[in-house]
């Protein structure tokens, strides 16, 4: 039963992450501190996977996930 409640704090959590990277995206940050900040969140969830006690229902791969996109989007980015 405790799966649901830390899982539903973890969605909030990734969704204020995700709408704070939209934000500096329009507001102009450079590829690499966006590159570089996909890199944290997916060793964050890698390390969450890895943890034998996490039980998350598949949450932390896709915060992995949505780090790697964050860093595709990044790479991508004109200076």
């Amino acid at each position: 039963m405790a799966v649901i409640p830390s899982a539903l704090f973890l969605l909030i959590i990734l969704g204020v992450i995700i709408s704070l990277i939209v934000v500096s995206i329009r507001n102009g940050v450079s590829g690499i501190k966006l590159m570089l900040l996909g890199i944290n969140i997916t060793l964050f969830g890698g390390i969450i996977a890895v943890d034998p006690n996490s039980n998350l229902a598949g949450i932390e791969y896709l915060i992995a996930v949505t780090g790697l996109i964050i860093s595709i989007v990044g790479s991508r980015k004109k200076d």
